[in-house]
């Protein structure tokens, strides 16, 4: 059966009429995406992944298996979420690779492996319970954060990893370094070298494309939903987004990776040696206000397609500090770290319980 190439976590079943079988389906936040160093490029290097091998997709750090460790009625934990999936690719699967280059290799869409193995779960007398992430992915917010996560890297590093004093940074947008996140622009960086041509670098951030994409994401969590019940789901719990204002980001080993990176091999030695470990916050105080809006319009555009059903939840996400989340980038800050992802799972064990 196709399904049980995401068999997360099973248990051997004992009472047929009390057990339970979970499933999720996703994006990153569910899969989950966990970053574990500090790799720069395609393919999510030091990036984790589960016995199915995808890095990106790690269905045992996802909060589903941490409620599966809590609720010992679970029999069956199956996760069908990917790293990058809108909730387009959730309905229809998607053709091309995730967000970390995984081919989704499976005979149906995520939708699809839900709803069918929800229906034979009722068939076997089993209750079905399934969680959902989705909505970002239809946006670029994922693009702006990780263009918005280069900058604050390379500002650190022409301010701090520099010996020599050579780097210079600058900020390009309307309304400046305020106006970047929604509004989009980029930022500059250069070597100015003592000898010869400088070396110049442009990264460039997308505006935010949200407000043209919500009312898809409102259609499409209604049918995500409705199909779920359809196929005899017990109960059914929307996950929102939580506010990532308080994400750290270890600009310094991430602005001398990503760096060493981009300078050709002859320039490399106007880097430091080692990296300097250095925390500071993802995004900038300048942004906050305006990332908050972002996520709670997204957050309502989820919740005005999730019908009104007895079996339906919307779970209002815990409040996270930095220790909640993770430092990597260029994929892991603002994911989850393991307490983000143990609030979660409690935060899932609280709405079921309640339903």
């Amino acid at each position: 059966m196709d399904a049980n190439k995401d068999r997360i976590r099973c248990r051997e079943v004992q009472t047929v009429e009390d057990d339970t079988v979970l499933t999720l389906t996703g994006d990153s936040i569910s899969s989950s995406h966990h970053q574990f160093g500090f790799g720069v490029g395609p393919g999510c290097p030091m990036t984790s992944s589960d016995n199915r091998g995808m890095p990106g997709n790690n269905g045992v750090y996802s909060y589903g298996r941490r409620y599966f460790d809590m609720d010992g009625s679970i029999v069956d934990y199956d996760n069908y979420a990917r790293t990058g999936y809108g909730t387009g690719d959730i309905i229809f699967g998607r053709a091309g690779p995730d967000a970390c280059g995984n081919g989704w290799g499976r005979v149906a869409s995520p939708l699809g492996l839900a709803t069918a193995r929800i229906a034979k779960a009722k068939a076997d007398g089993h209750n079905a319970y399934h969680a959902t992430t989705g909505g970002v992915n239809n946006t670029n917010w994922t693009t702006v954060l990780t263009r918005l996560g280069m900058c604050r890297g390379l500002e650190f590093a022409a301010e701090a990893l520099d010996p020599y004093g050579v780097f210079r940074f600058e900020w390009a947008a309307v309304g400046g370094k305020q106006g970047i996140v929604t509004n989009g622009g980029g930022c500059n960086f250069w070597l100015d070298l003592p000898v010869g041509e400088d070396y110049y670098i442009n990264i460039g951030v997308p505006r935010y494309d949200g407000p043209t994409q919500y009312a898809g994401i409102t259609a499409d969590a209604t049918t995500i939903v409705n199909s779920l019940l359809g196929a005899g789901a017990d109960k059914v719990v929307w996950m929102l987004y939580y506010d990532i204002t308080p994400a750290n980001l270890d600009v310094g080993q991430y602005g001398w990776a990503k760096l060493k990176s981009l300078l050709p091999t002859g320039l490399q030695s106007y880097l430091p040696s080692a990296p300097v470990s250095t925390l500071q916050p993802l995004i900038d105080p300048l942004w906050v206000g305006t990332v908050r809006g972002v996520i709670s319009d997204l957050n309502w555009a989820i919740q005005l397609g999730v019908p009104f059903d007895p079996a339906v939840r919307v779970a209002f996400p815990p409040p996270f500090t930095p220790g909640d989340i993770q430092v990597t980038a260029e994929g892991g800050s603002p994911h989850p770290s393991p307490s983000g992802q143990d609030k979660l799972a409690n935060t899932l064990a609280g709405v079921l319980s309640g339903m």
